[in-house]
């Protein structure tokens, strides 16, 4: 396997665009890189292919299905992302557990531990598989408003998450029940899990999930009045930059619109008749650059349009039509 397929997927390369993929590990590692950077299109072309492949050890087809629901998810489609999520399940219960192996047949392990340390670094054996299916099952469950199944869900997981050793499936995790947290209303409650995320992402040293883990953690402190809103904005932004400057289209337009939401509307001058008012957000601030505001929305716009074209017809229609992605009109 090679390294870079692994430094791209969860790694330190999430930038690049891995080589090839020869075996099954292989092409899942591309295709999870090639989804982190918004190219879904691709990703979901071989992550179908691999959840269908009867060659494939039944713990990769697994991981290829609970991929493909992630990625629908991050377009907003929870509910096709649930029929998904729910494969995952039963592929990787089906898969014998104890080994990295999964099935007892696929000698990629070896492979595995001679490139990566482990198949469990990232979480590629059968129990990391059931562990992700569960939690994004309860993600699913967040979205589509049911947070007492999500609830369920991840407590479902939570005996195997307490003894798996990977960090990736604990990162995952911890977005979720944040997220839950932040949905139901106690975002005090968000905190620790967001706060546990970004340690285990940084124990793993994977760029792409300390960014996304930096921008719940943010959104979790401002909304539990434990960071103040400018200081959650400056940190977005600082996240938001870094993920632009790295290709990773999905996380740059979450961090821009939760800044967004914690921007004060600039306030209306009373001498300014009103038409003149609506023009000057859109213009721009003192020296005739963009203004914070303005930036953001450009820059959220940008993001959605770019994975739009990346996508496939399911993805941009799913776009279209969830109420957790902005379309565009309002981001103008």
């Amino acid at each position: 396997m090679s390294p870079s397929a692994r430094d791209a997927a969860f790694g330190s390369s999430p930038h690049c665009i891995p080589r090839a993929a020869v075996g099954p590990e292989e092409r899942w590692l591309v295709a999870v890189a090639l989804g982190g950077q918004g190219y879904y299109a691709a990703a979901a072309a071989e992550l179908e292919r691999l959840a269908a492949d009867p060659a494939a050890p039944l713990r990769v087809a697994a991981h290829a299905a609970v991929t493909r629901a992630s990625h629908l998810r991050q377009l907003g489609g929870h509910a096709l992302a649930r029929s998904w999520d729910a494969r995952g399940l039963r592929l990787a219960t089906a898969a014998p557990v104890g080994s990295a192996q999964g099935d007892g047949t696929d000698a990629g392990a070896a492979r595995i531990a001679a490139s990566v340390g482990s198949a469990q670094d990232v979480g590629m054996d059968a129990g990391a598989a059931r562990i992700d299916a569960l939690v994004g099952l309860a993600a699913d469950a967040v979205g589509l408003g049911d947070p007492a199944g999500a609830e369920r869900l991840l407590a479902a997981a939570a005996p195997a998450l307490a003894t798996h050793p990977s960090w990736r499936p604990a990162t995952r995790a911890g977005w979720v029940r944040a997220e839950l947290a932040l949905v139901r209303g106690t975002p005090a409650a968000a905190v620790a899990p967001a706060e546990a995320a970004l340690a285990a992402a940084r124990r793993g040293g994977s760029r792409r999930h300390v960014l996304k883990s930096r921008i719940v953690l943010a959104v979790a402190r401002s909304a539990a009045g434990v960071m103040t809103p400018a200081a959650a904005v400056t940190e977005l932004d600082a996240a938001a930059a870094e993920c632009a400057g790295l290709g990773l289209l999905p996380l740059c337009w979450p961090a821009g619109l939760a800044a967004l939401d914690l921007t004060p509307l600039p306030a209306v001058k009373p001498q300014v008749r009103i038409n003149e008012q609506v023009a000057s957000p859109a213009g721009t601030a003192l020296g005739g650059r963009p203004d914070g505001t303005t930036r953001r929305r450009h820059a959220v716009h940008a993001a959605l349009s770019v994975i739009e074209q990346r996508s496939d017809a399911l993805g941009k229609r799913q776009m279209g039509e969830s109420v957790w992605i902005p379309q565009r009109a309002t981001l103008m």
